[in-house]
């Protein structure tokens, strides 16, 4: 196990957008093979479409000795939603999501939400589970529009409200 006192998370600057759509790439290639096509949303965005969601988004990334490991973001609008969770293939299992995952909840019960929601594959079985786990809820199933044979999920989590 890796030291995980050298990984902090920091709020996403313009200048890492590159960085983060090339770990986007690496990371969702296991979603693109669980469904046995590279035609998922987040393999097709083009860098201008990457760039515009996360400048409408709040993000932040892990980092550990100057490599970008994973990342997240949060869309205000209505419920908070998040984003596109993606942590670094080979550094899968060391709760590096789960801390991105914490830092989103502070901030969205900072900003006084009580509630998040997300988007979680059908076939994603081992998300669904890590999201259960984290308090998560299945609130929704849907076809993803445009895009032929992949189930979505909707999932929320209450929040713990600061007083």
């Amino acid at each position: 196990m890796r030291d995980m006192n050298t990984m902090k998370i920091r709020v996403a600057e313009p200048a890492d957008y590159g960085e983060i759509y090339t770990l986007q790439r690496a990371a969702f290639v296991d979603e693109a093979r669980l469904y046995g096509t590279p035609d998922v949303p987040s393999l097709n965005d083009t860098i201008e479409e990457f760039r515009d969601r996360l400048s409408t988004c709040y993000s932040w990334v892990a980092t550990d000795d100057n490599r970008m490991v994973g990342a997240v973001s949060l869309r205000f609008s209505g419920v908070p939603e998040v984003e596109r969770l993606m942590v670094a293939p080979d550094r899968r299992g060391e709760g590096i999501g789960s801390q991105l995952l914490n830092v989103l909840e502070l901030a969205a019960i900072q900003a006084g939400h009580e509630t998040l929601q997300l988007i979680v594959g059908d076939l994603a079985v081992d998300n669904q589970l890590i999201y259960e786990h984290l308090g998560w809820q299945r609130t929704s199933t849907f076809d993803l529009a445009g895009f032929e044979g992949i189930v979505l999920h909707s999932m929320t989590k209450k929040l713990a409200v600061l007083k």
